[in-house]
């Protein structure tokens, strides 16, 4: 019976054309009462259910099709709404860089992170800016917040970033209220330390700058700040354990720091000398 009706449905028109043909020759040869009784009864028991099944099954199949109409431009939607969500979010972080940009008197260049070191802890990272737009090897690279780390590696149109999460990287940092100097450091990643002088006042929340020792962070760089004061196993000497203010789990627009000639000079000049041992 089901493909019967399915059979009905998809040739509506040849079939009712073909019953109404048969009923026409089978009514001829009645007489007129009895046609007439025919007539009522075909339209209350046959047409009209027929009529009315056919056009819930077309009203159905116009509900269906323009349900599926619907989910596809819901589905845009939200697509569209996803992408305006992350335009607006990324409009606000360049704002905050570029008010940043503008605070700073450096040369920064603006650079997107294209690449993540696949680890769980990251160490380097790859930035959309090489040799073409004046990148150098060594220049200091920051976020709006601080310190991100160095560039490691140069290529035309692309450069590789080391963090300061990576263990082999070294930055020589300042306690901004004290200007103690010490050498900071990480040995996993996370936790980040330096050591200096013991009797040089050191307290928690301090905040720590680039020293502009070493030739290669210019001084007075935000780095991060003080989270603990512990003894050294050298008397001489405290442990100061230091929370960056970049957050490296979150580095998607950074600046490249473009130092100026007279401190590349400089830089070429201290990699010359020599000290006695």
């Amino acid at each position: 019976m089901h493909w019967i009706f399915q059979f009905i449905v998809r040739r509506r028109a040849g079939s009712l054309l073909l019953l109404t043909v048969l009923l026409s020759l089978w009514m001829l040869g009645v007489d007129g009462a009895r046609q007439a009784r025919m007539e009522r009864a075909l339209l209350m028991s046959v047409f009209y259910p027929l009529q009315f099944t056919l056009s819930l099954s077309t009203n159905v199949k116009n509900i269906f099709a323009e349900n599926k109409t619907l989910r596809t431009r819901v589905a845009q939607l939200g697509t569209e709404l996803a992408r305006y969500r992350e335009q607006a979010a990324e409009n606000e972080r360049l704002r905050a860089l570029v008010d940043f940009s503008d605070s700073v008197s450096f040369d920064l260049l603006p650079v997107r992170v294209v690449l993540r070191e696949p680890a769980q802890t990251y160490r380097s990272i790859a930035i959309n800016a090489g040799s073409k737009n004046g990148v150098l090897l060594s220049m200091p690279v920051i976020a709006g917040n601080g310190v991100v780390g160095k560039v490691m590696q140069v290529l035309p149109r692309l450069s590789v970033v080391q963090l300061l999460q990576d263990p082999a990287c070294r930055i020589s940092v300042m306690v901004q209220k004290s200007r103690g100097v010490g050498i900071m450091m990480t040995e996993n990643g996370h936790d980040f330390f330096f050591r200096c002088r013991s009797h040089i006042p050191v307290a928690k929340g301090d905040r720590i700058v680039t020293s502009g020792l070493g030739g290669v962070y210019p001084r007075g760089l935000d780095v991060g700040e003080v989270t603990a004061v512990a003894e050294d196993v050298n008397p001489l000497f405290k442990r100061i354990g230091v929370k960056p203010f970049a957050d490296f789990d979150r580095l998607e627009e950074v600046f490249v720091v473009r130092v100026s000639p007279q401190w590349q000079a400089f830089r070429q000049e201290a990699d010359t000398l020599h000290f006695q041992e």
